[in-house]
């Protein structure tokens, strides 16, 4: 059941998402606390996928296949959704390509595409809908990164790096909009359950003080708190669902 805080009847939800396992599980949550969901990202089985799967637990979404490092492509997503729905309340920004490579390997290439990933697609997807949230005076933007954004991992410059900006670029529009009634925040993510953390043989549990990986249950109801009412008078802040791992220091 939803709280009457956490519920988002009446609003318009985009996701954008690329290389999360559990888009399915996030479309669904805020289908089923009300919202009209539209998934947006280049993986057209996923997008489809996630909208479908929310769909049969009786919520609304839509996917539009889209290339979130093209700002044309994105802005015309954003202008399909304002045309169709007339309103778009909330962004929640999934985008998580994971990559590691000794720095002094890595091609131009290769660091392109993670920073065009993760930081240019949230930022195409944060300024297109951002936009129309300013001009409107309300909005609620959830980015979803990795507790990468904060400390550092060998061989994860790259990734690291992406994840850093996002988070910068949370807390500096948050500032930047505050008084435009538009809140950006940001939840940090830890390690997932795979394959291996299910069948309990993952050796990064040992360094979990919660000894478990998270899952899609632990981390859905922050997102939802942060894209609802509930959360009215915070912006600016990443909040880490991690089972206690950056509290190591």
């Amino acid at each position: 059941m939803i709280l009457d805080e956490f519920k988002l009847e009446g609003d318009v939800a985009l996701v954008t998402c690329c290389g999360q396992n559990w888009l399915s599980e996030l479309v669904s949550a805020l289908a089923e606390a009300g919202a009209m969901v539209v998934v947006a990202g280049p993986d057209n089985e996923s997008i489809d996928r996630a909208a479908e799967r929310a769909r049969e637990m009786g919520g609304t979404a839509f996917p539009i296949p889209t290339d979130l490092t093209s700002g044309a492509d994105v802005q015309g997503m954003v202008d399909q959704i304002l045309s169709k729905h007339g309103r778009l309340d909330i962004l929640v920004n999934n985008l998580n390509l994971e990559f590691a490579k000794p720095f002094l390997e890595m091609t131009n290439g290769e660091w392109g595409t993670v920073i065009d990933a993760n930081l240019t697609s949230l930022y195409n997807a944060t300024r297109a809908a951002g936009r129309y949230m300013v001009e409107k005076g309300t909005g609620r933007i959830v980015n979803i990164t990795s507790g990468l954004a904060q400390r550092g991992m060998i061989n994860g410059s790259a990734y690291c790096s992406s994840m850093g900006g996002v988070l910068q670029l949370t807390r500096a529009l948050a500032l930047e909009w505050a008084t435009k009634n538009v809140r950006v925040n940001a939840v940090g993510v830890g390690w997932l359950e795979n394959a291996f953390s299910k069948e309990q043989k993952d050796p990064m549990r040992r360094y979990i003080p919660m000894r478990r990986c998270g899952r899609p249950d632990d981390i859905l109801p922050m997102v939802l708190f942060l894209a609802s009412g509930a959360s009215s008078y915070l912006t600016g802040y990443i909040y880490l669902v991690d089972g206690g791992l950056m509290a190591r220091g």
